[in-house]
């Protein structure tokens, strides 16, 4: 224990592991109920996740696939669930440090202390432990009461992008940094999971299912929560691809759109429920890895651009105008990436003779031919 937190004696919320929670609480009790603990040396106060979140009954029957209220709450009942799992060997200590002094009537020597009972420190990479503070602790404690199906604690996602950060607009996380994940566009609107760096050892506060209005964004990110995404991003890479085709390019736009090509390509793990503006953002992601000049992804992206173009009959099998836009959009994406004339060639068929009409992919096609 540092010496000085030693010295000062103040009370902190400790972050402890105990592999039977639940039996945890009559033993505090037991201990502070001691006539041989002083008053300073007596837990304050605890917080016992597995307590305070109550487990739920999950309805696994077949009639609640056929009842939308049914099914959401069986949602919600396994989520509730998950995060009490996820919490269950965590106990929070408000105690000063002289609780854990190994002298006799103290914490650690409490003939409870031992087996599946025994509290033992959750600690940081280099084995110092872990402490919160109180507002910390009392927005730790909110939140697990105030989000409890939308809220989880892991490890870092490496879907996470740094760099993609908003602020938490409200609730009990309020003015907390976050990194966007999962971001989610369906046909209401759009959805995504926000993660909180909160305890060490890359433990993340999960909150799902928010919406934009629920965060505060940097302008220069707000393309990402924009209804109308797929018309800015095309509209960007078209700016980048223009000034790069036309040798237009200078030191300082190298720099902004190759920081602006990462920032558009943090959408590469979005997922969109409409089949259209699916493909257009996976052809999207793959000009923004071409013009980023990373191999490995343009690699990547060029077998889930040709994937897809072999899928697209049975995805549109009713709708010729959705069709042509979708394998215009492949084409175009294939022609950055590859400069094959053959895939040039089926793209001007469409977009002269079957869409000339299409203003976004006439200036693709246009600037495809001067490359």
């Amino acid at each position: 224990m540092n010496s000085r937190i030693r010295d000062i004696n103040k009370l902190y919320w400790y972050v402890m592991r105990c592999h039977d929670a639940e039996e945890i609480e009559a033993c505090i009790d037991q201990y502070n109920a001691r006539e041989d603990v002083t008053e300073n040396d007596k837990i304050d106060d605890f917080f016992i996740p597995l307590l305070a979140i109550r487990k739920r009954v999950v309805d696994r029957s077949r009639d609640i696939w056929e009842n939308d209220v049914l099914r959401h709450q069986a949602d919600e009942n396994r989520k509730n669930n998950e995060l009490r799992n996820t919490l269950r060997k965590f106990v929070f200590l408000h105690a000063r440090p002289s609780v854990f002094d190994r002298q006799e009537h103290h914490l650690p020597a409490q003939k409870w202390n031992i087996g599946l009972t025994r509290l033992y420190h959750y600690r940081d990479a280099l084995g110092h432990e872990i402490t919160i503070d109180d507002q910390k602790m009392n927005t730790f404690i909110s939140g697990c009461l105030e989000y409890l199906e939308h809220f989880e604690i892991r490890t870092k996602d490496s879907r996470i992008t740094e760099g993609l950060q908003v602020t938490v607009r409200e609730g009990a996380f309020r003015n907390f940094k976050a990194e966007v994940c999962n971001i989610h566009y369906k046909g209401d609107g759009i959805r995504f999971s926000i993660a909180i760096k909160f305890f060490a050892n890359d433990k993340y506060i999960y909150i799902h299912d928010r919406k934009p209005e629920d965060v505060m964004i940097d302008e220069q990110d707000a393309v990402l929560f924009s209804a109308d995404f797929i018309s800015r991003i095309q509209a960007d890479i078209l700016d980048i691809l223009s000034r790069r085709v036309n040798k237009k390019e200078t030191p300082k736009s190298i720099k902004d759109d190759g920081r602006h090509l990462r920032q558009l390509y943090y959408l590469r793990h979005a997922i969109i429920d409409d089949t259209l503006r699916s493909v257009q953002l996976d052809a999207l992601m793959s000009i923004c890895a071409s013009l980023s000049r990373n191999a490995h992804e343009k690699t990547k992206y060029n077998r889930v651009v040709k994937q897809r173009l072999k899928m697209l009959d049975q995805q549109f099998p009713n709708d010729q105008t959705l069709l042509l836009t979708a394998r215009a959009y492949l084409l175009t994406a294939l022609c950055i990436s590859t400069k094959d004339p053959e895939y040039r060639n089926q793209l001007k068929v469409i977009v002269r003779q079957q869409m000339p009409e299409n203003q976004p992919l006439n200036k693709f096609f246009s600037l495809i031919k001067k490359m």
